[in-house]
């Protein structure tokens, strides 16, 4: 395998862990797969997004939302997507919980 370095961009990651509301991991998959065909909350300028179901007895998710630093838009588009994604799935996600951090990539392949 090749590695492919970024000299010329640095990628971040958000990386989102959020409790899903009890009993409504059904309810969240379904409305996930309705955003999705309906190419919703695409977050722009990431370039690779991903929602993870964690496998333990408290329901919780991750959510990784990829950007080159290029193409990331400004914090206020960024947080305005945010919004957008939150109200829409308010009734499945206890925002509460949420645990949000950001990382820097080193390389990629």
């Amino acid at each position: 395998m090749v590695a492919h370095f970024s000299w010329g961009s640095t990628v971040l990651g958000t990386d989102i862990q959020v409790q899903v509301f009890p009993g409504q991991q059904e309810r969240l998959v379904e409305k996930l797969k309705a955003i999705y065909k309906g190419q919703r909350h695409t977050f722009p300028g990431t370039i690779e997004r991903y929602i993870f179901k964690e496998n333990t007895t408290r329901a919780s998710v991750n959510i990784w939302l990829i950007w080159k630093d290029t193409e990331m838009p400004d914090e206020a588009v960024r947080e305005q997507a945010f919004a957008a994604f939150k109200a829409e799935l308010a009734d499945v996600l206890d925002w509460e919980t949420a645990h949000i951090s950001t990382k820097e990539g080193i390389i990629y392949t």
